[in-house]
């Protein structure tokens, strides 16, 4: 018998055969729907840690269940987050200086330490580099250029022989 002379299978049979094969029968683990996802849970997903981290909550769940630092650590993480999200000089200005104000010393973090070099007072610049000087042997500022534009400005328009070195020495590190 020939090739053209057997009957040949529609796809709907060779479907229907495949489904019907040992490897299909066998049972799902259990779950194994459940771990298939839609297509809108990664959004969902990455509001939950959006809203985690706008909150200050992810630091809790960094340092683990019972080792909260009270309400002066979370009011610490509140004020960081409105520094960081201060856009003009004079509310970068009001709220540094009511960090200040509560907590004394400027945070070691490259983020809050940028948005301090827009500050009027060339004193918190100057404290500002300093710390930026010591932190870049162990991290790198996630928002570089802004970091070199702002320490351009303060090497430019800087009156102060000691801050025009200092955002100099920086600028040779960070480009």
């Amino acid at each position: 018998m020939s090739d053209e002379e057997r009957p040949r299978k529609s796809w709907r049979e060779i479907d229907n055969a495949r489904d019907r094969s040992a490897h299909r029968r066998e049972e799902r683990p259990a779950g194994a729907a459940e771990r298939k996802r839609g297509p809108g849970s990664q959004k969902s997903y990455r509001a939950t840690l959006d809203r985690l981290f706008e909150t200050g909550k992810i630091a809790d769940l960094v340092r683990g269940p019972g080792a909260s630092d009270g309400p002066e650590s979370e009011s610490r993480i509140r004020m960081l987050a409105r520094i960081e999200k201060a856009m003009d000089r004079d509310s970068i200005c009001r709220e540094v200086d009511a960090y200040l104000a509560k907590f004394g010393e400027l945070p070691d973090d490259l983020e809050v330490l940028g948005k301090v070099l827009e500050h009027r007072d060339a004193e918190r610049q100057r404290e500002a580099m300093q710390r930026i000087d010591k932190l870049l042997d162990s991290a790198h500022p996630k928002r570089q250029r802004a970091m070199v534009a702002q320490l351009k400005i303060i090497r430019d328009l800087a009156y102060d022989k000691e801050m025009v070195q200092l955002a100099t020495k920086l600028l040779g590190r960070l480009e």
